[in-house]
């Protein structure tokens, strides 16, 4: 066809996009010939500047910011790498007691993990190494029975 730019068999006058022999393969609305992402109907939409065919996080700006293999888009915790390792419901970057489930259950700014007493609140108020929630003079250390 002599009218036929992109020799995509389509007449110019009648082709809806006369330099891209594809005619807009994405269907985006966008001409490959001018389209920078010719082959991603969502033309990069993460504002990556990586098409989503060369995008492992096409919804992720940040591409999976803490390397967890869990895109950011869809990652319940998007700058924690173990995603929440203790099950507590807050992101371990945030969460003070990170491997701790009850997230210092006793209140005595000791992670369970460390707390020799996780159910005594004072700690073992009278030093004699028996918890308060167990120990039956909790502030004697020399009278316990």
């Amino acid at each position: 066809v002599d009218n036929d730019v992109d020799h995509d068999e389509i007449c110019v006058d009648s082709d809806s996009c006369p330099f891209d022999s594809a005619n807009d393969a994405d269907s985006d609305a966008t001409c490959g010939d001018v389209d920078s992402c010719a082959l991603d109907p969502n033309n990069d939409a993460d504002g990556d500047l990586l098409c989503s065919n060369d995008d492992s996080c096409s919804f992720d700006a940040n591409n999976d910011l803490d390397s967890d293999l869990v895109c950011g888009d869809v990652d319940s915790c998007p700058r924690d790498a173990a995603n929440d390792v203790d099950s507590d419901s807050i992101c371990g970057n945030v969460d003070s007691c990170p491997f701790d489930a009850e997230n210092d259950g006793d209140g005595d700014e000791i992670c369970e993990r460390s707390d020799s007493c996780p159910d005594d609140p004072e700690h073992d108020a009278d030093s004699d190494f028996v918890c308060g929630d167990v120990d039956s003079c909790p502030y004697d250390e020399e009278d316990d029975a």
